[in-house]
């Protein structure tokens, strides 16, 4: 299994997941946010193609996610799985367009997991202002596990054993408190930025890793940073510091990029 990033970031969202082998394979993709020329570029640098992916996975609404979503599952003549509550929140996901374009609507609930292929996707309601927002954990047959969590804006829910044995975190790190208090945001943006419907902190995410990182983990990618009110360098050391404390060193954070292909595991098995 492995998790492609593509785009990260309010300039657009979009990853690719990748599990099985031969004719078990599938590659499913979460959220697209961003042209789909620019989608397909990414992924052709990545080696995959988004335009014959096997299903779409939305985690929410808002536009910087959602946008192409069923553009691209009506393209890759793919289901696209949505919480039943985020459909009509916009032009893109009206039921009469999803119907138009001929694609397979296929809900999903809260912890209720589903399997598409070997794929076993369990979702996971997060505290956001576009209701219902989710996260996701990805277990593939051989037992990888690995989880996609941003745009929350509380930590709470990831500190209950929602990451036990996951073995690759992409983890939301949006914002600087500093950056954004003394940044160019109106007051009212930054109190829904830093409110607890929007979005983690550097150093709300790193409380997650220092209370409940799991000594499975192998891979931590740093997600969803603000252009404005964050930078890579502080995202990393928060992270750093935060592993530190967890006991857990050995592992040095990447951060994802607005645009760009990251690897975001988990590392591969030896075949048996």
């Amino acid at each position: 299994m492995q998790i492609v990033l593509l785009a990260s970031g309010s300039t657009g969202n979009c990853a690719l997941i990748e599990a099985g082998r031969g004719d078990d394979r599938v590659v499913v993709a979460l959220d697209c946010g961003i042209a789909q020329r620019t989608g397909r570029d990414l992924a052709a640098d990545a080696g995959l193609a988004l335009t014959s992916v096997d299903a779409v996975l939305l985690t929410h609404a808002h536009a910087d996610h959602s946008a192409n979503v069923v553009a691209v599952a009506a393209r890759a003549q793919a289901p696209l799985y949505a919480h039943p509550e985020v459909i009509d929140q916009r032009p893109q996901l009206r039921a009469s367009e999803i119907a138009r374009r001929r694609v397979e609507l296929r809900p999903y609930a809260d912890r209720a997991s589903f399997q598409v292929g070997p794929l076993r996707i369990t979702p996971i309601a997060l505290p956001h202002d576009a209701e219902p927002t989710h996260g996701f954990v990805f277990e593939s047959q051989d037992g990888q596990r690995a989880a996609y969590f941003s745009d929350l804006g509380r930590p709470e829910v990831l500190m209950e054993g929602v990451l036990d044995g996951v073995e690759s975190l992409v983890l939301e790190f949006n914002y600087d408190p500093e950056m954004l208090e003394n940044g160019p945001y109106p007051p009212h943006l930054a109190q829904r930025i830093s409110g607890g419907l929007g979005h983690l902190s550097n150093d709300q995410a790193a409380s997650i890793l220092r209370e409940a990182c799991p000594d499975s983990l192998q891979q931590l990618t740093l997600a969803h940073l603000s252009r404005h009110n964050n930078r890579p360098r502080l995202a990393a050391e928060a992270a750093r510091a935060a592993l530190d404390d967890a006991g857990r060193s050995d592992l040095e954070p990447r951060v994802a990029p607005p645009k760009g292909v990251v690897y975001a595991g988990p590392a591969a098995r030896p075949r048996v």
